[in-house]
């Protein structure tokens, strides 16, 4: 399987699971932030520090664009 199908396979995944996790009453800062929690932890363990300082400012200098629901998990 290629590198970018497989990353599209992980991030489709995750997304359902965070959108079944506010679906089943959780709210959404409380997903985000546990996702940004985890992430945050694998960056500090995987990367140097030269190279996690590098990907914070990169993420604070991305401008994200909102999702638009068009259907609900069930």
């Amino acid at each position: 399987m290629k590198k970018e199908t497989k990353l599209d396979d992980i991030y489709q995944d995750v997304f359902e699971d965070a959108l079944r996790y506010m679906d089943e009453g959780y709210t959404v800062q409380m997903v985000a932030a546990t996702y940004m929690a985890i992430a945050m932890r694998l960056y500090k363990t995987h990367l140097t520090d030269k190279d996690y300082k590098r990907m914070i400012k990169t993420t604070l200098e991305t401008v994200a664009k909102p999702f638009e629901l068009k259907e609900t998990l069930h």
